[in-house]
C-alpha cells in the first residue's frame, strides 16, 4: 500500500513539473526584445552623439555625380588639419598607414600594394604624385572619410584623429 501511495505521489509530482514547463512565464526571457540600455528603437535626434559607428555624416544621394563629389571635395579643402605634423604624429600615421593603406597603395605609396595590383579597371593612386601631394589636407581628409572611385571610406576604420595622422604621414614621407 505504501508503495502504491509513493508511486501515485511521484507520478503526480512528475505530472505537475512537466505541465509547469508549458506555462507562459517560463519563456518570458526568451521571447522579450534584447535591447541594451544605450540602444533605442527610436531614430536618433538631429545633432545627437552616436554611441556606435563613428561620427555622423550628412547623407549623400545615391545618384551623386562625380562633378558633385568633386565640388564637395573642393569645399573640404577649407578644413584645416588640427594635428601638427610632428614626429609623433608622423610615426602614428606610419603605423596606421601600414595597417590600412599598404594593401592597396604599397609601402612606398606607389599604388602597387598586394591588393592594388589586382585592380582591373584602375590602379590605386600613386601618393607620391603631385595629384595627391598638392591637395589640401581637408581634401585628403574628405577622401579618407568618404572614399572615392575604387577607394572605400575609412570613417569606420580610422577615427577622426587617426585620419589626420595618416594625412601627416602621407604628406611628410611621400612626394618630391
Amino acid at each position: 500500500m505504501k508503495r502504491a501511495i509513493c508511486t501515485v505521489v511521484t507520478l503526480f509530482l512528475i505530472g505537475q513539473m512537466t505541465s509547469a514547463w508549458g506555462f507562459p512565464w517560463n519563456k518570458d526571457f526568451v521571447d522579450q526584445l534584447a535591447i541594451k540600455a544605450q540602444e533605442s528603437l527610436a531614430p536618433a535626434e538631429p545633432g545627437s552623439t552616436p554611441v556606435a559607428g563613428g561620427e555622423t555624416l550628412p547623407a549623400l544621394p545615391a545618384d551623386i555625380s562625380e562633378e558633385e563629389m568633386d565640388a564637395l571635395k573642393d569645399e573640404a579643402a577649407a578644413v584645416l588639419n588640427p594635428i601638427p605634423a610632428s614626429a609623433e604624429s608622423v610615426a602614428r600615421g606610419a603605423e596606421l598607414y601600414a595597417m590600412t593603406c599598404v594593401v592597396c597603395h604599397g609601402t612606398e605609396g606607389l599604388g602597387d600594394g598586394p591588393v592594388g595590383l589586382h585592380f582591373d579597371t584602375k590602379s590605386p593612386v600613386d601618393l607620391n604624385e603631385d595629384y595627391t601631394q598638392d591637395q589640401a589636407d581637408g581634401s585628403l581628409f574628405f577622401t579618407l572619410t568618404r572614399g572615392r572611385a575604387l577607394m572605400p571610406f575609412y570613417r569606420d576604420a580610422l577615427n577622426v584623429e587617426e585620419r589626420w595622422h595618416v594625412i601627416n604621414y602621407v604628406k611628410t614621407e611621400f612626394g618630391p
